[in-house]
């Protein structure tokens, strides 16, 4: 006689911690008994295509590439300056 395997699916979101160590707490297992564990992740370095914001996106550029803010006023005397007409 064949014996069948119940698998059991339990999903869990977690941070990995900066030790890159990961804690899973609160699974329906006994202490000690075998569990399959897969691990689904973004790639370092690549970001979600979808859903992408574009105000952090424009925060991250602003602070990398050291962009001051600007006030409307300001953007416009620039411009105006920039075009040889007086601010």
């Amino acid at each position: 006689m064949k014996t069948v395997k119940a698998l059991q699916a339990v999903r869990r979101r977690v941070k990995v911690s900066r030790d890159q160590r990961v804690e899973v707490s609160g699974i329906p297992f006994q202490p000690g008994s075998e569990v399959e564990v897969i691990v689904v992740g973004q790639a370092r370095g690549q970001e979600k295509e979808e859903g992408k914001n574009i105000y952090a996106y424009a925060e991250r550029l602003k602070r990398k590439r050291g962009i001051p803010r600007y006030t409307l006023r300001e953007i416009e005397r620039i411009i105006h300056q920039s075009r040889g007409l007086s601010g």
